[in-house]
């Protein structure tokens, strides 16, 4: 060890600005784990500091942006994301918010902002937490608005400070870092700044850091990143402004230690594609490995491909930390053709995208801001254990081979099986990093177009996939089609998973837990989680003031459950009345929902408020709502089934529907869903689609019809899929024998030009044929008017026969991937 452990108001260096170091010592510490790697984390922040529990807030959705943003210009963003529906839980300032004298700087811009002030405080009033970057490579300029008075402090001369430009960046001397701390960045932080995002901006020897050359060298970022989170604990033992808010920095990676420092900045993205997207899943997880498990990269899309943007916004949603950025793509020379539409530009607000991209956008980080009490409680983990959130698959299961790299050397280490992670303990985490394919050619995507093939590594055990209720047994490898809305996870069998019901707004992260949702996984007859719980803000956890929901439920039997939530308080915690949900996936319609002695209702529409219980179809889940229990009660119920689950996990009952449904909603648009303007024999694909609603209503008001509804989708489903594959003409298709004839039998001599392809007005024909070429031209009425519907000839294939249409060909393809593609 090359340098002392430092207290929040020690410096690295002496009054001089020489570092300090044992002079002719060095420590070694020795880890012998084997494959004990979380054991390993453990006795390392023993030595090396624990990892704090930052504010809660930071665990939700984030927004920034390189843009010139004024005053009324935030407002406005922040009711877009309302308007939406999007969750929102920190705004970050890019470097526009400062004056523009230099790169860096730490006075508002007057022009944009004439009442800072009120600007943070419309940010407070939404409920947002609020940081700024920063660049402090050119130390403190003239210009800034407390200039003078950090000169004063330091007793330097305001006419001479040490440079033309202003006070100089010296890092390595405790009085400047404490003058920029306490002088300059104050006023700031109590007009409102929550923290600071130490962007890049020394070099690698800067502010005096580099006093024994490139090896030995003290990394300037552990020296902002330390000083950004300790100085409310410094300024309050030193007698100044005293807070007991927690200390939080957002700042690039400093080296060994920064663990210390939550939480982290990747940089500037190269390039948004689909390897540098893959390459973050891997990069994300074995950051773990030095307690930095809670990476935050710019997520933000190309123009002109919605899809990788999704992706990115779903991998943000299973990472440390979701934050929406653009590093000035989406402004500039991008735009240069206006007023003309560009997709030069990059996108970085979720919603400024096509109607079906927008909903998976928001879906996504609706999941996210769901999953906050989940992710929170493992940054409290993480702070006993040393093991954070995103963990590579070796942890958990250090003996199996496919757990690790098979060529450490090759590609840095990046397969697909080290592409997935366990996202905390219960959730296995595989992100879909490729496209489908289907756009390459085709421009911008105005809906998705394909399924994503992908294989997954399932280790040992049983695993529940969230968004189909398939159970698989592992190990083993599975091939998968996924859809743009489908997003790999997997969860332990019996698995209790604490989730937020309020999404949808601001500031939901930071409000205190008045309501839990616990969602019960199939697979197991017993479970039990915890959740933590406390002030979200202050530091009041280290005194022992916070909570522990646990959650248990047992089932005696297949048509029995009891269900059990306490909340244990510490300290000087405490709460309201808490409303506990209970989501039971993949189960039959219960007979009975008790709270203690007195029944739940039933409600086919839940109300606003009080107990209920309901069924939802699509999730094939029991949804209970209790009434609320003070802080320090137990929260006892039981439920009654009438049958045993039915095998859905294995048959696909849940992924059936919900392909069903998108392949629907897809030929919808064109009008050729089966059954739609013609009535036909067996509607399998409008039966299986529609079918989802009805068990919502069934599940209520009739059981049995419930179950026969539900055995009639395998052959509904076999029966969707030939609907559709029969909107594509017949392979191998013949020449008609003769000329078609009218209702009066009299032929028809259409015209049909040899190569006639695409929708064409035309004669009202059947068919037409040519002498040279057999082919045939397939028309349809339409409004009282002929178009060309079909064309094909007896060479057609398979793989290359069209209906003439080529965007209608594209819907009915993709309608049957979605179907077959599972």
């Amino acid at each position: 060890m090359r340098v002392p452990v430092l207290d929040e108001d020690d410096w690295w260096t002496d009054d001089t600005g020489k570092m300090l170091r044992n002079a002719n010592d060095e420590d070694f510490y020795l880890f012998m784990h084997s494959k004990r790697y979380m054991g390993a984390l453990g006795d390392y922040m023993k030595v090396g500091g624990k990892i704090p529990v930052f504010p809660r807030a930071n665990h939700g959705v984030w927004l920034t942006r390189w843009f010139d943003f004024d005053a009324r210009d935030v407002k406005k963003v922040v009711a877009e994301y309302e308007d939406h529906g999007i969750p929102l839980d920190v705004w970050v300032f890019d470097m526009n918010w400062h004056t523009k004298d230099d790169w860096d700087g730490y006075t508002f811009d007057p022009n944009l902002y004439p009442f800072p002030k009120d600007t943070l405080d419309f940010f407070k009033m939404k409920g947002l937490r609020v940081s700024a970057n920063l660049h402090d490579c050119n130390g403190i300029h003239k210009t800034e608005s407390q200039y003078l008075a950090a000169c004063q402090a330091l007793g330097l001369s305001p006419t001479n400070p040490g440079s033309s430009t202003g006070i100089p960046f010296t890092l390595a001397n405790k009085s400047y870092v404490n003058t920029l701390e306490d002088v300059v960045l104050l006023p700031v932080e109590q007009m409102g700044m929550d923290f600071w995002w130490n962007d890049w901006g020394p070099n690698e020897t800067a502010g005096g850091t580099g006093q024994d050359g490139p090896r030995l060298k003290m990394n300037p970022t552990i020296w902002t990143d330390k000083m950004r989170v300790t100085d409310s604990i410094r300024r309050c033992k030193q007698g100044l402004v005293c807070t007991n808010k927690r200390g939080v920095q957002f700042g690039r990676w400093g080296g060994l230690g920064n663990h210390r420092y939550q939480h982290g900045f990747s940089g500037d993205v190269n390039g948004l594609t689909w390897p540098n997207l893959a390459y973050q899943t891997y990069f994300s997880a074995t950051a773990t490995n030095v307690g930095w498990g809670w990476w935050s990269h710019d997520i933000v899309g190309p123009g002109d491909d919605h899809e990788i943007y999704l992706r990115w916004i779903q991998l943000s949603v299973l990472s440390g930390i979701s934050r929406g950025h653009d590093r000035g793509m989406s402004a500039g020379v991008c735009h240069n053709d206006w007023p003309t539409q560009t997709t030069d530009c990059s996108i970085v607000r979720p919603y400024n995208v096509p109607l079906s991209w927008r909903e998976m956008n928001i879906e996504a980080l609706r999941l996210r801001s769901a999953l906050v009490p989940y992710i929170y409680t493992h940054t409290r983990i993480a702070f006993e254990t040393g093991v954070g959130l995103l963990r590579p698959m070796y942890y958990h299961f250090p003996d199996s081979p496919e757990a690790y790299p098979a060529n450490k050397n090759a590609n840095l280490g990046q397969e697909p099986t080290t592409r997935q992670y366990m996202f905390g303990e219960d959730i296995l985490a595989a992100p879909v990093t490729k496209s489908a394919g289907c756009g390459s050619t085709r421009g911008v995507l105005e809906a998705p177009c394909g399924v994503t093939s992908q294989n997954i590594w399932l280790p040992p055990g049983q695993w529940y996939e969230l968004h189909s209720g398939m159970v698989y047994t592992g190990p083993t490898t599975i091939a998968k089609g996924f859809a743009a809305w489908e997003m790999p996870m997997y969860v332990r069998p019996g698995a209790i998973i604490a989730m937020s019901p309020a999404t949808r707004g601001t500031g939901r992260a930071s409000q205190q837990y008045d309501a839990m949702d616990f969602h019960i996984h199939p697979g197991m007859s017993s479970g039990m989680t915890r959740v933590y719980d406390d002030d979200g803000a202050t530091y009041d956890y280290l005194a022992g003031n916070y909570a522990w929901w646990k959650a248990s439920y047992n089932m005696p039997s297949s048509t029995q459950m009891t269900f059990t939530v306490e909340i244990e308080t510490s300290g000087n915690y405490a709460g309201g009345d808490k409303i506990i949900g209970l989501h039971i996936n993949m189960a039959t319609p219960p007979t009975e929902v008790m709270q203690g002695t007195v029944a739940v209702p039933y409600a086919r529409y839940p109300p606003a408020t009080g107990p209920f219980w309901t069924y939802d179809g699509e999730k094939l889940a029991v949804i209970v709502r209790f009434a609320p229990i003070a802080m320090g009660l137990t929260l006892n119920a039981a439920l009654g089934f009438s049958a045993a689950p039915a095998n859905w996990a294995v048959n696909g009952t849940r992924l059936m529907m919900a392909r069903a449904s998108a392949a629907k909603r897809n030929l919808d648009e064109t009008r050729v869903t089966p059954g739609a303007t013609t009535k036909i024999a067996h509607a399998g694909l409008m039966q299986s689609a529609s079918l989802s609603d009805g068990l919502s209503y069934a599940a209520g008001h009739n059981v049995t019809q419930f179950f026969s509804m539900l055995a009639a989708l395998p052959a509904n489903y076999a029966t969707a899929i030939s609907e559709v594959t029969a909107l594509l003409p017949p392979a191998n298709a013949t020449c008609p024998v003769s000329m078609s004839t009218d209702a009066n039998n009299a032929v028809r001599t259409p015209s049909c030009p040899y190569g006639l392809t695409g929708k064409t007005q035309g004669t009202c024909c059947d068919a037409c044929s040519m002498d040279k070429d057999c082919e045939a031209f397939v028309f349809e009425t339409d409004n009282g008017m002929c178009w060309l519907l079909a064309y094909y000839s007896s060479a057609v294939t398979a793989q290359n026969r069209t209906t003439g249409h080529p965007a209608k060909d594209n819907r009915i393809q993709y309608s049957l991937d979605l179907l077959t593609k599972m």
